[in-house]
């Protein structure tokens, strides 16, 4: 099987790359040189902006396949990024299907485009776009919908929830907390009891592997662990690991600011048709990290 992919230098893309079998031959796009790669796996360096160039040898080596994890620009969630990866990711979608036989793409959504603050999100759940970034998402989920049922293409459309592990950019919430409790900080967390669904990337990267060798019927899937955890819990769970005492856990949990959000995936649908659960909970997300 030819697989082309996008986002392969990211934070989940990396993790990923180990899930690709010896026996497919593999092209991933890059603006620069990647280093360590097996020996099936050939860089096309092109910019995903300036595609004249790549399209043409996209038409030459016709990808099967096409898993799609690149969104530049992060954490910048305004208009001129989100468009931008909008208009690209739409254009060379179109391009993998009418002029390169590609019959599988498989993209990264949000947890963000449920608009949810409280409660369980399900993958039938009406949206709410309310931001540039969720616009971009939705917008980006339903044009690979359009795609599928005008080529009859299988089109896979992921909503992430909160990814963490090695990799992860260093201003994102598990990370900030960590790096305080290395430097014997108290974190600064503004909202210590707001829960979230913590995933960990080689779970991800998993489930993303199961969707590429099965035949998964076109449609959105939940990736995330099904439960939520407040942030104080995160910070108690890190000083365990580190071998200390939750105090820094205690002095957050103590805080009387209300929570504005607790949300979590409803994993019922990944489970029964791509056949994936998590397998790092929490405690062993943070020990590892």
């Amino acid at each position: 099987m030819k697989i082309l992919i996008t986002g392969i230098t990211g934070f989940i893309g990396k993790r990923f790359l180990p899930q690709i079998s010896a026996s497919d031959e593999v092209f991933v796009i890059s603006r620069r040189p990647v280093a360590g790669l097996p020996g099936n796996v050939s860089v096309i360096e092109a910019d995903l902006n300036e595609p004249k160039g790549l399209f043409d040898r996209l038409k030459m080596i016709r990808p099967d396949l096409c898993v799609h994890l690149a969104w530049e620009g992060i954490p910048d969630y305004g208009f001129d990024v989100s468009r931008r990866n909008l208009g690209f990711a739409s254009t060379l979608w179109q391009h993998l299907v009418e002029e390169c036989g590609c019959s599988k793409i498989i993209a990264a959504g949000s947890c963000w485009e449920y608009g949810k603050l409280f409660g369980i999100c399900r993958e039938d759940d009406k949206i709410l776009t309310d931001s540039y970034f969720t616009w971009a998402k939705n917008s980006l989920a339903e044009f690979g919908g359009m795609l599928a049922q005008k080529y009859k293409v299988t089109f896979i459309w992921t909503r992430l929830f909160y990814v963490y592990g090695p990799g992860q950019r260093g201003g994102s919430l598990i990370p900030v907390i960590a790096d305080a409790l290395k430097k014997n900080e108290q974190p600064m967390v503004k909202m210590p009891h707001n829960a979230n669904d913590f995933i960990h990337v080689d779970d991800i990267a998993e489930a993303l592997g199961l969707i590429m060798r099965q035949k998964i019927p076109t449609g959105i899937y939940n990736l995330g662990s099904g439960q939520s955890i407040p942030v104080w819990k995160v910070c108690e769970l890190l000083e365990k690991a580190m071998g200390r005492q939750p105090l820094c856990a205690k002095q957050l949990h103590d805080s009387k600011i209300q929570p504005s959000a607790d949300f979590w995936a409803d994993t019922s649908k990944s489970a029964s048709v791509i056949g994936w659960r998590p397998k790092i909970n929490i405690e062993e997300g943070m020990r590892r990290l």
